[in-house]
């Protein structure tokens, strides 16, 4: 039997390292597109053009995918689900976007890369423990709880009121 607890640990951290990082690439994906759009001769290249498409097309798509990406990053600071599996598909994507940049600038999209692939560990590894769910109760809690559960006194997953009138499971620090 897992719980929800409303303290911190150090993977709630790691969620809190990919939203800010994640907001950062938004505003280097930002910086990207404007750069793209307001001077074609920044990004040179051996053709003169990128993987897929003109500068002045790869920068309107960056700003739009750098507004996602801020937006995104927001979400995950609110601990939202869904800015979860938003963020890591925008940073799947962000890493194919990248490769149309690699000719231009291998050195800057390989970091850009390297810093999507963080944003995905810190998303997918030990997300049960980041939420505080991955955490067992003891049989002292699971009682409380079930006998809790069988006369209607908590909703489910809510920290319940110990002998001490603390909230049990509501800890700080890691486990």
């Amino acid at each position: 039997m897992a719980r929800k607890t409303s303290g911190f640990n150090a993977w709630s951290g790691w969620v809190a390292f990919a939203a800010f990082t994640l907001l950062t690439l938004g505003i280097l994906n930002l910086m990207m597109g404007l750069t793209a759009l307001l001077r074609d001769d920044y990004f040179v290249t051996a053709s003169g053009d990128l993987l897929v498409w003109s500068y002045t097309t790869w920068g309107v798509i960056m700003l739009c995918f750098a507004g996602l990406q801020l937006a995104v990053g927001m979400g995950l600071l609110t601990g939202a689900s869904w800015a979860r599996y938003t963020a890591i598909g925008l940073a799947m994507l962000n890493i194919i976007g990248q490769i149309g940049f690699l000719d231009a600038h291998p050195v800057w999209s390989s970091i850009v890369i390297a810093l999507d692939i963080v944003v995905m560990y810190a998303l997918t590894a030990h997300w049960d423990d980041a939420q505080g769910l991955g955490q067992p109760m003891s049989m002292t809690e699971e009682a409380e709880w079930r006998a809790g559960e069988t006369t209607g006194r908590h909703a489910a997953g809510a920290p319940q009121q110990g002998a001490r009138g603390g909230s049990e499971g509501s800890h700080m620090g890691p486990a």
